[in-house]
């Protein structure tokens, strides 16, 4: 994965517990508590790590990591200027992930080694949205539930999210979003 990933995984125990809790973590996996580089490629079993040791240091489970961080990624994003990019795919919710893809193959252009998921946007109703989401990489569900409910927080919408994770209906994850009133 590219270094914003990890960077962004940074942020995120900075935010949580301060650069102190990021030091103890970065001093564990041996790197320079800097950050990364962001358009640099870095191996997946890295931002596996990372993920790990956050679960241990603040005592969650690593899919509750996972999705607060996919949560968190709306945000850190726009932070770091990404956020204008994201709006010129979507200016609500559905357009924005009905144009995932066509944003990962514009960010693709940046990062040459960029392996990105694909998702499908199934319409079953006015409140009621599937989508999926296929990627050579296991166990990210849980991010991408934080990642629905961070873009509906972006784009002011109240959602409910259910995960079928592969191998119970598919060969891919599926997220069932529903749409609640606020």
């Amino acid at each position: 994965m590219y270094g914003m990933i990890n960077d962004g995984i940074r942020d995120m125990v900075v935010s949580m517990g301060g650069a102190d809790a990021w030091g103890s973590i970065s001093n564990d996996l041996d790197i320079e508590p800097g950050g990364f580089e962001p358009l640099c490629p870095y191996d997946d079993s890295l931002t596996y790590k990372l993920v790990e040791l956050v679960s241990k240091r603040f005592d969650l489970s690593q899919d509750e990591v996972l999705r607060r961080y996919g949560r968190h990624w709306i945000t850190y994003t726009a932070s770091q200027g990404y956020g204008e990019i994201m709006t010129l795919f979507g200016t609500d919710f559905r357009s924005c992930l009905r144009n995932l893809n066509l944003m990962h193959a514009h960010m693709g252009v940046m990062m040459p080694k960029l392996s990105p998921p694909r998702f499908h946007v199934e319409e079953i109703s006015l409140n009621h949205i599937v989508v999926h989401y296929y990627s050579h990489r296991q166990g990210l569900g849980p991010m991408v539930t934080g990642l629905l409910e961070g873009l509906a927080e972006k784009y002011h919408e109240s959602i409910s999210v259910r995960c079928v994770p592969r191998g119970t209906r598919s060969d891919h994850d599926e997220f069932e979003v529903s749409f609640t009133s606020t």
